[in-house]
């Protein structure tokens, strides 16, 4: 029979349905894992866990001497990342998951596959995790709340999908595609940190999203990409 070569590129262009990179598969099922450990526990697990591991403004500031204060330095420096394996609830946890897969793809498939890739992610989300909670408790005091959830990471990912472009490869930070881009995240942010309290019955922590957002933008500007390599036909 003879072959019909006009075939052949339409078959070779075909594209699994779901093709999302595996960290951030790995790393959307992680929190969403981590949260049903944590909301299956017993409640005096989950308020120890909460007491060592969430960001607690009122542990960092505590005075020396108070029972609040951490046992040793590194302690308290490890909730600055710990606290992105905690959420407020399951919306709060599928939100952040799906803010990740969406936006940490693009990212991972720039970076690239391998060890080295998924370092340079890596790098990128929990950079973003500490500088949110860093700017958090920058603006907190002794009596602010204590803050959860991964949005410092995922406001990264969003930040450092928005410097690429259709191909992967990065724009400059000062382009008006970028500027574009970090505007609109910031009055949807500025929206939802009013809205948030009666729509999702918890309050936003709009300083994580702001300071994971920044350290996302500068670390994807900085960090080596490989954009994405056009497929073969």
């Amino acid at each position: 029979m003879p072959h019909d070569a006009s075939e052949a590129p339409t078959q070779s262009r075909r594209q699994p349905i779901f093709n999302a990179p595996l960290i951030a598969v790995i790393m959307s099922i992680l929190l969403v894992a981590l949260y049903a450990a944590y909301a299956f526990a017993p409640y005096a697990e989950q308020q120890a866990t909460l007491y060592d591991f969430a960001l607690a403004p009122e542990r960092f500031w505590a005075p020396a001497g108070s029972p609040d204060v951490y046992p040793d330095t590194l302690s308290g420096l490890l909730t600055l990342g710990s606290t992105a394996l905690l959420h407020g609830d399951w919306m709060h946890v599928i939100v952040n998951a799906l803010m990740l897969l969406a936006f940490g793809s693009p990212v991972a498939r720039t970076l690239g596959s391998g060890p080295t890739g998924w370092g340079l992610w890596m790098i990128i989300f929990l950079g973003s995790v500490i500088a949110g909670s860093a700017l958090y408790l920058a603006f907190a005091t002794a009596e602010s709340p204590f803050a959860v959830g991964a949005s410092g990471g995922t406001s990264g990912l969003v930040a450092a999908a928005f410097l690429l472009d259709p191909y992967g490869l990065k724009r400059k930070l000062w382009s008006r595609e970028f500027l574009g881009l970090t505007i609109a995240f910031g009055v949807a942010n500025a929206v939802l940190t009013f809205v948030a309290p009666q729509l999702l019955g918890m309050g936003l922590a709009w300083e994580a999203h702001a300071g994971g957002y920044l350290a996302g933008a500068i670390l994807m500007a900085v960090l080596p990409v490989k954009g994405y390599r056009p497929e073969e036909s």
